[in-house]
């Protein structure tokens, strides 16, 4: 059986992360190449509109996960390995009605709440028609996700990557098209980022288990799939939570303190980072299933070292190169946004920092203690929020990248001791 591991963390796990990899790497390319062209063609100003916007429609979407694809991504692989197929078909009928009302309440909410959100968030009152505008976006990206984390937790990875493909590729194409069709209407551009996920959720629809809306799903099994749910994603919720206004608070309090200008230099920054945020998530998407299947220590430990065996010399070889790679940003840009190269520095050291925590993410995960997680991300955010305040009055636009710098760290090391302390003295509870 350990044999069999060994290979499994392998050379197959390295094919289907290339593979993933490369798919998100292209949708990330092409997301890249749009924030490139639109702050070329754009004003500073009009491009931190822009930013604002993509900020709040990706984090309500976010948001409104509450550990419902992690439950998914947790438990539908071991109905599917154990062909429990009532099972898992009762599972995603009840995750979906959740996904379909989220959706729903969220986009309503959201326009409703537009002009609170520009006015005492960001301090933008001007850019609240584009915000309200973004939230039509919201359900479509849920939903999207919601297919592409069942895909993940059948480990369709082909597929999945492909839908990922589609999504950028897709979005710069017609990006591009209406700018050389001499259309320039902020409104027109929002749009395409709103209503391509809308399409690929469509087409990723049947996908789904087949009939999965007819299955019946009774008090009593309700009640159990609740139950499960909510013990593995309640602390999954808080975490996401925390993370997300750790991952954002940044950028909304150089709204604040900065203006529109300097949210544009940190954004541009952090889309030369991205590519650290492409290549953790691609790793965990194809890890993730496999490390959920596990059901011993011992098969966690053998399995977490091969992932360390190869993860290691990545993180060094990528640190060697981030100090050099800083002229990209001049090269393309010119002195336009020479302000972002110090922010980009920091984040790229600090995204290392994240990437190299992913093994200990992973086990955190396999034991069911989400709460671990949860206690680190509350303290983490709270921990960033207080840095932005001091580094941002005294350093600028780059004490943001000092203060998630200063988290990231934290984390990491959180994880580490939390991940020792587990492999020697917990079980593995099976589902």
């Amino acid at each position: 059986m350990f044999d069999k591991l060994k290979v499994l963390a392998g050379k197959r796990s390295l094919r289907e992360v290339a593979f993933v990899y490369l798919g998100a790497l292209i949708n990330g390319a092409s997301l890249f190449c749009i924030n490139i062209f639109l702050g070329r063609v754009l004003e500073q100003s009009l491009f931190g509109i822009f930013t604002l916007s993509i900020l709040v429609l990706s984090t309500v979407a976010e948001m409104s996960d509450f550990g419902l694809n992690g439950g998914l991504l947790r438990f539908a692989p071991y109905y599917l390995a154990n062909n429990e197929e009532e099972k898992l078909k009762q599972l995603v009928k009840t995750i979906w009605r959740w996904r379909v009302s989220l959706a729903i309440a969220l986009t309503v909410f959201g326009i409703a709440l537009s002009p609170l959100i520009a006015s005492y968030v960001f301090n933008q009152p001007k850019i609240v028609y584009y915000i309200m505008f973004s939230f039509l976006g919201v359900g479509g990206v849920i939903l999207l996700g919601f297919t592409s984390t069942y895909l993940q937790a059948s480990q369709r990875f082909v597929s999945n990557s492909l839908f990922q493909v589609l999504k950028g590729t897709l979005r710069l194409a017609l990006v591009v098209i209406l700018y050389l069709s001499g259309i320039n209407n902020l409104f027109v551009y929002l749009s395409v980022y709103i209503f391509i996920p809308w399409i690929l959720f469509f087409i990723s629809y049947r996908f789904l288990p087949h009939n999965f809306l007819k299955v019946s799903v009774d008090d009593e099994i309700k009640k159990q799939l609740h139950s499960q749910l909510a013990r593995f994603s309640f602390w999954l919720v808080v975490w996401s939570l925390s993370a997300i206004v750790a991952s954002r608070i940044d950028q909304i309090m150089v709204s604040n303190l900065m203006g529109l200008e300097q949210v544009a230099v940190y954004s541009m920054a952090f889309q030369f980072v991205y590519i650290y945020t492409i290549a953790q998530q691609s790793i965990t998407t194809v890890l993730m299933p496999k490390m959920n299947g596990l059901k011993s220590v011992d098969e966690v430990r053998i399995f977490s070292k091969k992932v360390f065996q190869w993860l290691v010399p990545v993180v060094l070889m990528v640190g060697l190169l981030i100090y050099p790679s800083k002229y990209i940003i001049q090269f393309i840009f010119g002195y336009k946004y020479v302000e972002s190269i110090p922010i980009y520095l920091v984040l790229s050291y600090s995204m290392l920092v994240n990437f190299s925590a992913i093994p200990f993410a992973l086990i955190i995960t396999a034991f069911n203690q989400t709460r671990i997680v949860a206690i680190s991300g509350i303290v983490q955010m709270t921990l960033n929020i207080l840095l932005n305040f001091v580094f941002i009055p005294r350093f600028g636009t780059v004490g943001a990248a000092y203060a998630f710098g200063l988290s990231s760290v934290f984390t990491f090391v959180v994880s580490f001791v939390c991940t020792n302390y587990l492999l020697r003295n917990k079980k593995i509870e099976v589902v």
